[in-house]
């Protein structure tokens, strides 16, 4: 769960159902009273405390925030916690902002009791939201790119787990089309997947390689490989990719789309392949030409490619 170690602790406590409510602390004879002070309707339980509780519930409305389930009286904190984790794939971040939203009410309500100020739903959201955000923020893990050095002379397979991704592009100026091909091999040099792809646009060189690059990353995501090095023919695109020098304006957003797809790997490098080394992904990319629209192959690939794959890869002589 990432949330500051505050909240986590409050959270814990919480689940545990020892925090200081007033039902708590009558049930250890602290107090005699356990009636709500904000509503003064009926005890003040977690459950109650956190959503039942008409300044609760005028919290809850002010986030913004879709509870999902109607949470049952009766239930304690960890119950609703349980709950909200069934919700996560379809609201991701659920359970973290709900669980900060709580801790701001519980912040309130311990500053009302001590001679503070009570607060307004929408400053109590706001603010516990702003400690959450700031703590994810300063905890992503930036992408880290490892730097391969160009021209690399001889294929060389990745480490056991690893995949290489080759990309290339073809120009057809007469169809105003672009072809677009990708092969994906393992650790050992055998093909996983490829794939082919016409695009009806008028794209310049540099253009077209950016692209080849962005459907090959796209790709390797969709097949669910997550340690790759992607390489391809254009030096400027690598050095892009690399931070080793500056985008031209017309691609632009095209690298940087690149370098925020990637962060969807675990493990990301790129390299620069020279173009006579790249020839079976330049075969699939002409190839794209007499495809409707796309054909990936996983576990298999044409013929014609697979021949040059083969070879390609039984010399151990291609510049990658």
């Amino acid at each position: 769960m990432k949330v500051p170690n505050k909240i986590k602790h409050f959270a814990w406590k919480a689940c545990k159902n020892i925090l200081s409510t007033k039902e708590n602390l009558k049930k250890r004879n602290i107090t005699k009273d356990c009636i709500c002070d904000s509503c003064g309707k009926t005890f003040e339980s977690t459950c109650h405390l956190f959503w039942l509780c008409d300044k609760a519930k005028t919290t809850w409305s002010s986030s913004k925030l879709v509870i999902p389930f109607e949470i049952n009286p009766k239930w304690m904190f960890i119950d609703v916690m349980r709950q909200l984790q069934r919700w996560t794939e379809s609201y991701p971040g659920l359970v973290e902002c709900a669980i900060a939203i709580c801790w701001g009410i519980w912040k309130d309500r311990n500053t009302v009791r001590h001679g503070g100020k009570h607060r307004e739903g929408k400053a109590i959201v706001r603010s516990s939201l702003r400690v959450l955000d700031e703590f994810q923020a300063a905890n992503v893990q930036p992408l880290v790119l490892i730097r391969q050095p160009p021209n690399e002379t001889k294929w060389r397979p990745p480490q056991p787990g690893h995949y290489k991704v080759n990309v290339d592009g073809a120009i057809f100026s007469k169809k105003k089309q672009v072809g677009i091909g990708v092969i994906i091999r393992d650790s050992v040099g055998m093909v996983i997947a490829t794939l082919n792809r016409k695009l009806t646009l008028s794209f310049e060189v540099l253009e077209t390689k950016a692209k080849a690059m962005e459907v090959g990353v796209q790709f390797a995501l969709d097949i669910g490989v997550r340690d790759v090095t992607l390489g391809g023919d254009s030096l400027c695109i690598y050095n892009a990719l690399q931070g080793l020098g500056k985008a031209s304006s017309s691609v632009h957003n095209i690298v940087a789309g690149m370098l925020h797809l990637a962060k969807g790997f675990r493990n990301v490098a790129f390299s620069h392949t020279k173009r006579q080394a790249n020839v079976p992904t330049h075969l699939l990319a002409q190839h794209a030409t007499n495809v409707e629209n796309y054909v990936a192959w996983l576990e298999e690939c044409p013929s014609h490619v697979e021949l040059a794959c083969t070879h390609d890869v039984s010399s151990l002589s291609i510049n990658e």
